[in-house]
Parts: C-alpha cells; structure tokens; sequence
C-alpha cells in the first residue's frame, strides 16, 4: 500500500509506525511548516516525497491512502478533496467539528467508492475488545465513562489552534474524552437524547472551551449512561468505562485490566493484564485492519457514518447548556 501522511504535528510519527507494520510505504509527506517536515525526517529516518500544498500530493494517483493528521479544522475539506480526487483516507479523529461538514463527508465517501476510515482506535484496544465481546451475549443496561487528565497551559500553547471554538471545535470532549465516548456508544448503542453540563474551570482566559463536561444520555426504553471529563485534574488518571449488564454483571475496562463484579479476568491466553502490552499500539491494530479492508474491498468498520456518530453526541453535548437535546444519527 502507497501511503501519504498530511500534517506532520505529534501524532504522525504513530501513523508512520503503523503504516510500516501494516506493510505500507510512506510515500509522500506533507506540511505548511518546513521545519515540521525536516523534524519528522530526522526522527523517522523518512526519505519520501515532501510537499508544503496537500492538493499538489492529491494529485499524485499513484497513492492509495492518504493519512489525515492535521488540526480539527482542516479534516472535513481535507477528508473530501482526498475523496474526490480518488484516494482512500483514514483520518485521525474528530471526523469533523461541524453538523454541517458531516453530510458533505458523507457524501464524498459514498459518491467516490473509496473507504473512509476515522481512528477511534481505542475500540481495538484488549480490554475494550474482551469488554465488547461479553455485552453480545448479556448486554448493557447502564453505563459509565469517565476521562480525568491534566492538560495545563503548556498544552495549549503548544499550537494555536488549540483552545479555540473555531479551530478546535470544543475542548475536552472533542478532543480528550471523544474516544471514550466512543466507545459507551459501541457498546451501549445509541441513545435518544442528551443532556450536559460544561464548564472552563481552570484555564478562564487562556482557552475558549469547555475543560470539564457531565452529561446523562437517555434512551427511549428508560435506559441511560453517565459521562464525565475533565482536563482540570491535577494528574492524569486512568480511563474507564464502566456497564451494568441484563444478568447483573458489572464490568470495568481500564487502561490496563478488565474486572466483572470485582474480580479481575484472565484472557484467553491467560494473562490478566489486558492492555499493559497493547495500551497506545491500537493505531498500528486499526490501520492493518483499514489496509486489509481496501485490499479485499470489505467494509471498514469505523468508516463516516461511525465517525460521524460521536461527533454529533459531543455537538448535542454543546448545543445542551443544561437541557435535553434530541440526538440524530
């Protein structure tokens, strides 16, 4: 597979490791900033083709993927020129921060036969998987998820489009806690409605968003999840998603270990450490499963419709401010 990275900021140099353990070949590079391309050179060893303007790399047919890596704001027009121009594209999350750039993502990915992929690669994740496989059999009536970080000042002054309404679309939710979001909606299904709270509580004049959010989604059949995010802790804790189940199990997936009602499970192998070996590894997972969903030209389980599903709870979570909203699909 011939691939291209646009948007050579922090998470890229994981793309280029996935892509190689995938059997890809970086074949083309892209950023506005020069001096970002010969830092991710230097640190790679990354000899392919650099270009400064992505529609100059969207011309290149001879690529098959393009990796999106850029800021939030640029995924939507990025994600459909490199649809339209004929490449596959697997872009990093948020799939968008807007309700009105999701149909226009949607219809490129359909219109132009090509796979769209969003990295919610935390599905693949050990714990999340062992967790996901015990609800097919006894599923979830309740759940809980919860994202406790430190994100200081530091943090947001490392880019400036962080912290920003318009270029970051929101702040711990779109950003920090999307994915574990993500993950209730897999495995709860998805809900009716929603109803949020959010709050800038240590950051007031340095970001625009929301560093704390809570919010209760509802379900028609009386079922509900709890969330809860922030990123005014004074050190990172461990995420986890929590469920009650049908029979009456309660089960926890964490960073690291999966327990149902108190007592932590082995895996089939026998270990009892689920994401120990694997936390942080779920692009390289991800982006072979998306590599072999293009090659025998399968569907791609995590692909704009998916993608667009938690970006629009996170947006029902916004437009909220503390009363019921009515979720779409």
């Amino acid at each position: 597979m011939r691939s291209a990275i646009i948007g050579l900021g922090a998470i890229s140099t994981t793309h280029y490791g996935a892509i190689g353990r995938a059997g890809g070949e970086v074949v083309a590079i892209c950023d506005i900033d020069e001096a970002k391309i010969t830092a991710f050179c230097e640190k790679t060893g990354c000899h392919a083709t650099a270009y400064k303007d992505y529609q100059a790399l969207l011309s290149d047919r001879t690529i098959d993927v393009i990796h999106i890596c850029t800021p939030h704001y640029l995924h939507a027009d990025m994600v459909v020129a490199a649809l339209r121009a004929g490449h596959h594209v697997l872009c990093e999350k948020p799939l968008c921060i807007a309700e009105e750039d999701i149909p226009r993502v949607l219809a490129a990915e359909r219109e132009s036969g090509k796979h769209l992929g969003v990295c919610h690669q935390n599905r693949y994740n050990e714990s999340n998987l062992a967790l996901k496989a015990m609800l097919e059999s006894d599923p979830a009536k309740s759940g809980f998820g919860t994202v406790v970080w430190d994100r200081g000042e530091g943090y947001y002054a490392s880019g400036a489009w962080r912290g920003k309404w318009q270029t970051e679309g929101g702040g711990v939710m779109i950003n920090q806690a999307l994915h574990t979001l993500d993950l209730l909606l897999w495995m709860v299904g998805q809900p009716d409605s929603v109803q949020a709270d959010l709050h800038n509580r240590h950051l007031g004049g340095v970001i625009e968003v929301e560093d704390t959010a809570s919010a209760l989604f509802r379900y028609e059949d009386g079922r509900v999840f709890n969330f809860f995010a922030t990123t005014a802790s004074g050190a990172d804790m461990p995420v986890q998603v929590m469920v009650a189940t049908e029979g009456g199990q309660t089960i926890v997936a964490a960073n690291d270990t999966i327990t149902v009602n108190g007592e932590i499970r082995p895996s089939d192998s026998g270990d009892i450490r689920y994401g120990k070996d694997v936390w942080g590894d779920g692009h390289a997972k991800l982006v072979r499963d998306f590599y072999t969903c293009i090659k025998e030209d399968q569907p791609f389980a995590i692909d704009g419709r998916e993608g667009a599903r938690v970006v629009r709870a996170i947006l029902a979570m916004y437009r909220s401010q503390g009363k019921e909203e009515t979720l779409t699909v």
